[in-house]
């Protein structure tokens, strides 16, 4: 019976490796699209939101059936408990992939061209929190966890800038607004995902350490 457990595990683990690189794949994508302009990369993003949530549904469904069959105990549930929040936040990581992929088609719609220099560093740093949160879970690294859940703060930063700078500009120049509420929307979406990359990475040290790190900020400062 524990045989069977642990083969059904590792084929739950594939399925949340298999999902992170799809949603993986649409952070690139929308990344790209922002900022090369190309709309038809952004509606490439939106489909693939259909495939992201087609795997959240399988992975739930994956769980639910070895809780049921298997009554988990101990470092065994706690994969489980894992495994199905990080499946949650994938699965909102894409949603807001979508999110930005639809601001990126209104803001060429208007032919608008100018990217703000903070949107891309906020992209690129995203994306390296979300690719990082991913190789923690494939490896089951704490540290490399850790690591992640250190850069959160650079983005929520970045937002706040963002936000000032961009409402400054409506209020400079009013024509400007409409651009402006892709602009902040976009910035936002970027803050949620940082957001959600930490919560998986706090969830890869939950599982490897049994030890929640949510809320302990001194957990997070270089030893």
């Amino acid at each position: 019976m524990k045989a069977q457990f642990t083969e059904q595990l590792g084929q739950l683990e594939k399925l949340v490796i298999e999902m992170g690189s799809v949603v993986e794949s649409q952070v690139n994508n929308v990344v790209t699209a922002l900022l090369t302009h190309n709309s038809e990369l952004a509606q490439t993003v939106i489909k693939q939101d259909e495939t992201v949530d087609a795997l959240e549904m399988q992975i739930d469904e994956a769980v639910l059936n070895l809780l049921a069959l298997h009554q988990p105990v101990a470092m065994d549930l706690r994969d489980i408990i894992g495994i199905s929040k990080i499946n949650g936040d994938l699965e909102r990581i894409g949603d807001h992939a979508l999110n930005i992929a639809q601001s990126v088609l209104v803001i060429n719609e208007r032919n608008y061209r100018g990217i703000h220099a903070q949107i891309s560093k906020m992209a690129d740093i995203t994306r390296e929190m979300l690719k990082d949160a991913i190789d923690s879970f494939i490896h089951k690294d704490a540290d490399q966890a850790i690591a992640v859940c250190r850069r959160d703060d650079t983005i929520d930063d970045i937002n706040k800038f963002m936000f000032a700078d961009v409402l400054a500009g409506m209020i400079k120049d009013p024509q400007s607004i409409p651009i402006s509420m892709e602009i902040i929307r976009i910035s936002k979406n970027f803050e949620r995902m940082a957001d959600l990359c930490t919560n998986i990475a706090e969830d890869v040290v939950f599982i490897r350490n049994a030890k929640s790190i949510k809320h302990q900020k001194e957990l997070l400062q270089p030893k």
